[in-house]
């Protein structure tokens, strides 16, 4: 989960909450999600629902839920929210490398071998 309030400088010619950031804070959700279980991790498609507008003040709160996972390709739902209100939906694709943060050594091979 990330949070961001926002400015009117995250707004766009209407006013409005850009669509990119609210994309972006969703994308660092999905980021932190899929990074999680130590193996790197890169978003590799990510499709965005608009549902409401956003205004300058509006503090939005970005989650990720995984949906799936194999050695290669994680799956993740992206919610965003002010408030109870939902202003954007999202699903993602990860590709999931062969690399470790910290190096491989910082993990047990049991863990690589189940995440």
């Amino acid at each position: 989960m990330i949070s961001a309030v926002l400015t009117d400088s995250h707004t766009n010619f209407m006013g409005v909450g850009h669509g990119g950031v609210l994309l972006t804070l969703g994308d660092i959700a999905m980021s932190y999600a899929s990074n999680g279980y130590g193996r790197v991790a890169v978003a590799i498609q990510i499709d965005v629902a608009y549902h409401r507008a956003v205004a300058s003040g509006d503090e939005v709160v970005a989650t990720a839920t995984e949906i799936s996972r194999t050695r290669r390709f994680a799956n993740h739902r992206l919610e965003l929210h002010v408030g109870d209100l939902l202003v954007c939906s999202a699903t993602g694709i990860t590709y999931r490398t062969d690399e470790w943060h910290f190096g491989s050594d910082a993990w047990t091979e049991t863990w690589r071998v189940e995440h």
